[in-house]
Formats: C-alpha cells, sequence, structure tokens
C-alpha cells in the first residue's frame, strides 16, 4: 500500500486523487488497508481526530486479524468508519442504498456507537445502533456484521470469523 504521505495533492488534482483512491479500493482487503492507514495517520492531520485513531485503530485491526477483511468492504465517510457486503466503493452510487454498519462517535452523548442504516449517518438516523467501548465495540460490532450478512447474502454460509461470534 503506498504511504498516505504521497497521496497526490487534492487541491491542485482531484481527479488524480479520485483515481488513486479508487485504485486502492478494487478489492476488499485493499479497501480495510487503505481505511487502517487512513485512520492510523488521521492524528498527522490534525489532533482532533486522536480519538477517533485511538478507538478505530486497534478495532479494525482485530477485525483484519480475525479474518472480516476477507468478506466485508471498509469505507469511511468524514469520521464514521463504514462496514458493507456491497462489492464496489461508493454506497451512494447504489439504488436503493445497501445497509451498512457504521461506527462512529457522538459528540453530544460522549458516546461510541455502532450502527445499523441504509444512509449515511451525518444526513439520517440509525435503524439501530448500540453503544460501545473499547472492550465491547469487537464482539457487538461482530454481532452487526453477522446480521448484515445474513440480510445481503441470505444464500451463503456465514463467515468462519463470524460463526465464532462466542470466541471473541
Amino acid at each position: 500500500m503506498k504511504d498516505l504521505e504521497l497521496l497526490p495533492d487534492s487541491d491542485s488534482h482531484p481527479d488524480i486523487l479520485i483515481a488513486w483512491v479508487t485504485q486502492m479500493l478494487e478489492t476488499k482487503q485493499e479497501s480495510w488497508a487503505w481505511l487502517t492507514g487512513w485512520v492510523e495517520h488521521l492524528p498527522r492531520q490534525h489532533a482532533n481526530w486522536t480519538s477517533l485513531t485511538a478507538f478505530g485503530l486497534p478495532l479494525l485491526q482485530a477485525c483484519m486479524e480475525a479474518g472480516l477483511d476477507q468478506y466485508f468492504r471498509a469505507g469511511q465517510s468524514m469520521a464514521h468508519i463504514i462496514f458493507s457486503t456491497a462489492e464496489e466503493h461508493n454506497l451512494e452510487k447504489y439504488d436503493p442504498p445497501p445497509p451498512r454498519i457504521t461506527v462512529r462517535f457522538d459528540p453530544v452523548r460522549q458516546l461510541w456507537l455502532i450502527a445499523w442504516s441504509y444512509r449515511n449517518l451525518h444526513f439520517s438516523e440509525p435503524d439501530r445502533e448500540s453503544p460501545v467501548d473499547s472492550e465491547t465495540a469487537f464482539p457487538v460490532l461482530k454481532s452487526y456484521l453477522a446480521d448484515l450478512w445474513r440480510g445481503t447474502r441470505p444464500d451463503e454460509n456465514l463467515p468462519l470469523p463470524l460463526a465464532q461470534i462466542n470466541n471473541c
């Protein structure tokens, strides 16, 4: 994976940046690798991103170690981490929008949340959500991903990392 510091200048060459990001997101595994690098480098952009890195990076790494990157696409919208079973990047291009699982921080309630929705949660409310902390995030996320898999791939077996939900 390319170092995020070598990203094309998005102000002077937005078309190059879009092409670079699209190329990095061709496979599910590439989407996870790109997102992990993005989350890891956020504090270099601004100190306000430190909490997302501190919470999100270990969660992403645990998911990858469990093998979930083989089955789900990972992405982001602003400060939200988003998971789907979509084959391609950019969930907003689908009609109707596919379900997604979002990890986000609610600054009003000062809570980390894992949510199920069909739309970007910057602009809509989730269908359901659960508060989590660093200890509960991984098992709760696995539970939501299992529901997502069952809802979008009903004819396929649950992936092994999710079939072992109690072995978090």
